[in-house]
C-alpha cells in the first residue's frame, strides 16, 4: 500500500462532476465494459471527447527514455492529439510536460481523490494540465493512493484513448497492463524499441514481438490513426531541433564519415539530460545518422 501520508491535500474540490448521462461524458468509455461510475474533473472535460492518445512508462526511466516521451508528446500535441497519462514520476510526467511546452493539451488521470496530489512533486504540473486540459478521477474527494487504485486507474487510461503508447516500462509493470488493457478494448498500440541490455526496454520489446506497432516517430503514428484533426493540426509550433543547444553543438562537430559518439560525449559540456534531448532532435528530425562502432554522422539530406 502507498502511504497516505505522502500525498498533498489540495484546497479546491473537483471544478465538474460527470456521470455517463452527461453530455461531455467521453464517447471511448462507451464502448469499455467496465466504465466509471461518474468522474471528478479540473479543468476543461471537452477535451475528453478530442482525439486521446496515451504515452505510459516507467518512473525509473532513463535520460533517453524521458526525452524520448518529452519528444514524441510535443509533437503529438503539435498535429492535434490530446496526451493522456497518469501523472506518476518518469515517462508520465514528461509526457504530460511535452504537450504543454508547444501549448498542447493533456489529461492526467489520478489514482486519488480530485482534493489530493499523489506524487507531491506533480503538483504545479497538475495546476498546469488543468489550465490547458484536465485531470480528473473516478474516486470521492479525500481518497489517498491505495495500491490498487493504480491498476485501475490504467483502464481508464487505456479506454479513453485511440492508442497506447508504450515509452520505457518492464515485463511487469503498470505500464505493460495499460498496453494489455488497450489490447482487450480494440486500441493500437505502439512501442519504442531501446537498448537490450536494459530492464525498461523488456516490455516494448515484448509487445513488438506480440504484434505492437514500432514506433520510431510520429509518422508512424499517423500511419495507423490517422491525423487527428486536420484543423487543428500545427497551430503550435514544435521548436527546430538545431536551434536546441546540444542538437547545435552537436551538429558543428559531425561530418559525413562520422565521429565518434561516446568521445563527443565527454566533450559536451552541459548535462546528461540535454544531451540526450538534443541527440533525440537531431535522430527524430532525421538530420544525423547512425554508424557502426558507435559513431554518428550528419544526413545528407533529413527523412
Amino acid at each position: 500500500m502507498v502511504t497516505p501520508r505522502t500525498s498533498v491535500h489540495l484546497p479546491r474540490p473537483e471544478d465538474h462532476h460527470l456521470k455517463p448521462d452527461h453530455p461531455l461524458w467521453p464517447k471511448l468509455w462507451r464502448q469499455i465494459n467496465d466504465p466509471p461510475a461518474e468522474i471528478h474533473v479540473q479543468g476543461n472535460p471537452a477535451v475528453l471527447n478530442e482525439p486521446c492518445i496515451a504515452i505510459v512508462g516507467t518512473r525509473r526511466a532513463t535520460s533517453r527514455g524521458l526525452a524520448v516521451a518529452r519528444a514524441i508528446a510535443a509533437e503529438l500535441a503539435a498535429h492535434g492529439w490530446v496526451i493522456v497519462s497518469g501523472l506518476a514520476l518518469g515517462i508520465d510526467g514528461e509526457a504530460h510536460r511535452g504537450a504543454l511546452a508547444v501549448q498542447g493539451r493533456s489529461v492526467g488521470i489520478m489514482a486519488t481523490g480530485i482534493d489530493r496530489m499523489y506524487p507531491s512533486a506533480h503538483r504545479n504540473l497538475r495546476g498546469k494540465l488543468a489550465v490547458d486540459g484536465c485531470c480528473l478521477t473516478e474516486y470521492s474527494p479525500g481518497t489517498p493512493p491505495l495500491q490498487y487504485h493504480f491498476p485501475q486507474r490504467n483502464r481508464l487510461i487505456a479506454g479513453l484513448t485511440r492508442g497506447v503508447i508504450v515509452v520505457e516500462a518492464p515485463k511487469k509493470s503498470g505500464a505493460m497492463l495499460t498496453a494489455m488493457l488497450a489490447l482487450d478494448y480494440n486500441r493500437e498500440v505502439f512501442a519504442v524499441p531501446g537498448p537490450v541490455d536494459l530492464d525498461t526496454s523488456r516490455g516494448c520489446h515484448h509487445l513488438l514481438r506480440e504484434g505492437a506497432h514500432l514506433l520510431e516517430s510520429v509518422d508512424d503514428v499517423t500511419r495507423v490513426l490517422g491525423r487527428p484533426d486536420p484543423l487543428r493540426e500545427m497551430k503550435t509550433n514544435i521548436p527546430e531541433p538545431i536551434h536546441h543547444s546540444a542538437a547545435r553543438w552537436i551538429m558543428d562537430r559531425l561530418d559525413l564519415e562520422g565521429v565518434s559518439r561516446d568521445s563527443l560525449r565527454e566533450r559536451w559540456p552541459g548535462t546528461e539530460e540535454s544531451w540526450q534531448e538534443g541527440l533525440l532532435a537531431l535522430e527524430l528530425a532525421g538530420l544525423i545518422r547512425r554508424l557502426p562502432g558507435g559513431r554518428l554522422a550528419r544526413r545528407i539530406w533529413s527523412g
